[in-house]
């Protein structure tokens, strides 16, 4: 039996406060950016680049963010990637997402808080 894997872990600060919304079934969903940091080889020198990856939490988690996650604080977490696209005038345009499982506020302006969540499902 041949398994895939769909897995990617990422450390890196919340671009801004995590957008709460409620589906027409009453399930919670946040939205909010993560930004991780890294370094180019440019000859001589370095130059550093920001990613911004647009994060996806059901549930308990959406939960979790209302409550604790906001602008700069920098965490840990663990998904997959979906993709998708849409159309803006005439133009097909890809988008990536990770949808989360588990997420670990490693630092915050006010304090600090962990949560280990079992993966919810947005079924």
């Amino acid at each position: 039996m041949s398994r895939s894997v769909n897995k990617i872990t990422l450390i890196g600060n919340v671009g801004r406060d995590p957008d709460i919304q409620q589906t027409k079934s009453g399930k919670k969903v946040a939205h909010f950016s993560l930004a991780t940091n890294r370094r180019i080889p440019t000859g001589s020198d370095e130059e550093a680049r920001t990613d911004w990856h647009r994060l996806t939490l059901w549930n308990r988690q959406a939960q979790f963010a209302e409550d604790y996650i906001r602008t700069g604080d920098r965490l840990y977490v663990e998904g997959r990637l979906e993709y998708d696209s849409y159309e803006r005038d005439g133009v097909v345009i890809p988008t990536a997402e990770v949808v989360v499982w588990e997420v670990v506020r490693l630092s915050s302006k006010v304090g600090s808080a962990e949560v280990d969540l079992e993966m919810d499902e947005a079924a």
